[in-house]
């Protein structure tokens, strides 16, 4: 017989992978990186860093793919950097922001 926990990891997994395609979608949105990117040159700076939500890993959604091809249309560079952050629980979890350069 399965356990009864067997039907709640299929919800869960789904409830993941749509948290981490809706963080995607907010926070590599390319019309306010473009803009972002715009003022960093302004200032003088060929580099920026994108902080991406705390412990969370956003590189393998669909919202990474479409800002991954953009990055490379646009001829831009991009770097994923691993950082340890505190949740809001207390735990220690890596995340990963983007460093964006051209």
């Amino acid at each position: 017989m399965k356990s009864p926990l067997s039907k709640l990891i299929p919800e869960l997994e789904k409830s993941y992978k749509t948290a981490l395609e809706n963080l995607a979608a907010a926070h590599l949105r390319t019309d306010k990186i473009k803009m972002v990117l715009h003022n960093e040159a302004k200032k003088g700076h060929r580099a920026t860093r994108i902080a991406l939500p705390d412990g969370i890993d956003l590189r393998k959604t669909d919202g990474a793919e479409m800002f991954k091809e953009w990055i490379k249309q646009n001829g831009l560079a991009a770097e994923w950097q691993s950082r340890v952050a505190t949740t809001e629980d207390g735990r220690q979890a890596t995340g990963f922001d983007v460093e964006i350069s051209w």
